[in-house]
């Protein structure tokens, strides 16, 4: 999978994953509750403040639960 690169693109996806999990119905909020997850760690790593295997193994979860496709 390429990973988006640049701030606009990071909170580009960040926006579209929003919008992928409200669009089911739910939220991103509501996926981190239920998984365990801080929304503001979640947040972090979808825009590219927090890099890492962690981060970038929860971002894996969350677009794949979201259903966002590149």
């Amino acid at each position: 999978m390429s990973q988006a690169s640049t701030p606009t693109e990071l909170t580009e996806r960040y926006n579209a994953v929003r919008g992928a999990f409200t669009a089911q119905g739910s939220s991103l909020h509501q996926w981190c509750k239920s998984h365990g997850v801080n929304h503001q760690n979640a947040r972090k790593a979808l825009i590219g403040q927090w890099q890492g295997p962690k981060a970038s193994a929860l971002v894996e979860q969350i677009l794949k639960a979201s259903g966002f496709e590149k």
